[in-house]
């Protein structure tokens, strides 16, 4: 292909010249050119993008391309964007990425990845995904650099990208996920700190959805029915708690789906030998119905024993 740059370079600045339009015979008479070459050319603009074609009737007219020049489409984007050649020398940069760096573009423009003091670029697989890029292979990654002591989190994507005059190169588009990241790490957080204050309650607390299916329990209740909580989680309450495959007489959640409120229960169980108390509180969905219910039992046996020595 680059031996057409110059007639492919002639056919485009006529077409400017011709805004209303051009058939293969009007460019081949200006050129004083074969039509089979003509369009020949015309193909490779159209493949391209330097051109764009309108049929009329058999005609087939074309026109210079309208498309966005690269540079500004490169800086419509929130991402930072990195041409690289086939040599993976760096030949456009967005904005975007240049006022993150805080340089000049002409600092960067030329450099190869692999010599470039730029901290991001020094990540050993920047320089491997951009090498398999070349071969054809897009290839994606997450990792971390700093800029001005600040720790910034994004995911890289290399694309294989071939230029106008056919060499093949590298669209490097990094997105800034740092905000994200921080909320995950946050979230994280607060989900350690829960799961920390949530096992370090004395009594026995579970959460049940509203098929009476244990989905959550801290380590009291699993640990006062002898069990692990992978052996609880996913049972029927009253399976664990009663022994049986019916919902108890007495069960706090039936009465809290009739009321949606609080209540808690008294009585003695059986099952384990023991009086206890159990306190219900609903869960709501974002529509306002009963999903489920947050259950903290305690045993009151002694309690009752010495209620009933004193009587």
């Amino acid at each position: 292909m680059e031996t057409y740059q110059k007639e492919l370079a002639r056919i485009k600045e006529i077409l400017k010249e011709n805004s209303r339009g051009m058939t293969v015979t009007d460019i081949s008479k200006e050129l004083n050119m074969n039509r089979n070459s003509v369009a020949k050319y015309l193909d490779i603009l159209l493949i391209s993008g330097h051109a764009e074609m309108v049929t009329f009737g058999p005609a087939k007219v074309f026109f210079p391309s309208r498309r966005i020049p690269i540079s500004a489409m490169l800086n419509f984007t929130l991402d930072y964007v990195v041409l690289f050649d086939k040599e993976l020398k760096v030949i456009q940069v967005n904005d975007n990425l240049i006022r993150l760096l805080n340089i000049r573009g002409d600092k960067i423009i030329g450099q190869k990845i692999e010599e470039t003091s730029i901290s991001i670029f020094r990540i050993p697989e920047m320089v491997e995904y951009a090498k398999k890029a070349l071969d054809g292979n897009e290839s994606s990654l997450e990792g971390s650099f700093e800029v001005e002591e600040e720790e910034l989190y994004f995911k890289a994507k290399h694309i294989p990208t071939t230029f106008d005059d056919g060499e093949p190169g590298v669209t490097l588009i990094i997105e800034d996920i740092t905000d994200q990241k921080v909320a995950q790490e946050k979230l994280k957080r607060a989900v350690n700190e829960w799961e920390t204050t949530f096992n370090s309650i004395t009594d026995m607390v579970s959460i049940h959805d509203k098929d009476f299916n244990i989905i959550k329990a801290n380590n009291a209740f699993a640990e006062y029915f002898h069990s692990e909580l992978k052996e609880i989680i996913g049972k029927k309450c009253y399976e664990i708690m009663h022994g049986t495959k019916n919902m108890h007489s007495s069960c706090p959640f039936k009465q809290i789906q009739i009321s949606k409120k609080p209540a808690t229960v008294q009585f003695y169980e059986p099952h384990l030998g023991k009086h206890l108390e159990i306190s219900a509180s609903p869960i709501f969905d974002e529509n306002g119905e009963i999903s489920g219910s947050v259950h903290i039992m305690k045993d009151v046996t002694d309690r009752k024993n010495k209620e009933k020595s004193i009587s």
